[in-house]
């Protein structure tokens, strides 16, 4: 069971850094990103015009380069599908950040399987689907 916390600013700030950090987002438009982060920092990020591409990028170069993704956040720009939280589980991260919304059945397995899901991350406002008790409300 992960441990790590995030506060509702850090939410906001780690999607801004993975929304920033992707040139290609932002030259065309058509890529989902997918970005391993602490709480503070964005450690890495990868592009794909498929959603699971981009996350399975990640989990690739995390595996490649010794990167422990247990302790870590993953942030990510695609619907949060019941497969992509299959993959975040797999991966053994506590907490999934998206701009977009998770589907009925990956809020389920989101609890079932002790994931902190947060979607619609827009500006300074989301929502917390799942064990919010790792999203830091107030100080």
């Amino acid at each position: 069971m992960s441990t790590t916390t995030v506060t509702a600013e850090q939410c906001i700030e780690l999607m801004r850094k993975m929304q920033e950090a992707s040139l290609t987002f932002k030259n065309t438009g058509g890529v989902h990103n997918a970005a391993l982060c602490t709480a503070d920092e964005l450690l890495v990020s990868r592009s794909d015009i498929g959603r699971h591409n981009a996350l399975d990028k990640l989990y690739g170069y995390s595996l490649l380069n010794g990167i422990s993704v247990r302790d870590k956040i993953l942030v990510f720009s695609g619907r949060i599908s019941s497969e992509i939280l299959t993959k975040a589980a797999k991966l053994g991260v506590g907490i999934v950040l998206s701009k977009s919304a998770p589907t009925d059945l990956a809020i389920q397995l989101a609890e079932d399987l002790n994931i902190t899901a947060v979607g619609f991350i827009r500006g300074a406002s989301f929502n917390i689907y799942s064990h919010p008790e790792r999203i830091v409300l107030h100080d």
